[in-house]
């Protein structure tokens, strides 16, 4: 009858053992993983804020220059002066 008692004893504190140490863990864990989703969120917000500031930065630059002047448009179409040009050019005739 003894070692029936001593036994249950061991199993119950075995089971409180088990039990302490889990939810031990749990709320170890959970404050982790809590910290680290802080974290990413923070890294997320940087990245966000970094992202904006150079697209903001890009687009005063390249507000600031197309005010210097206008953009050289190549014209595509075919001509006999356009042709006649570049055949000039390729020949070694026109310097630039």
């Amino acid at each position: 009858m003894m070692s029936a008692n001593i036994t249950l004893a061991i199993a119950i504190w075995l089971i409180a053992a088990f039990a302490t140490g889990s939810l031990l863990g749990l709320f170890v864990r959970s404050r982790q993983m809590a910290k680290s989703k802080r974290r990413i969120l923070e890294l997320e917000t940087e990245m966000v804020n970094n992202h904006a500031e150079i697209l903001r930065l890009h687009k005063s630059h390249s507000e600031q220059s197309n005010q210097g002047g206008k953009v050289p448009v190549i014209s595509l179409s075919k001509s006999d002066t356009a042709g006649a040009s570049g055949r000039a050019m390729a020949q070694g005739l026109l310097s630039i």
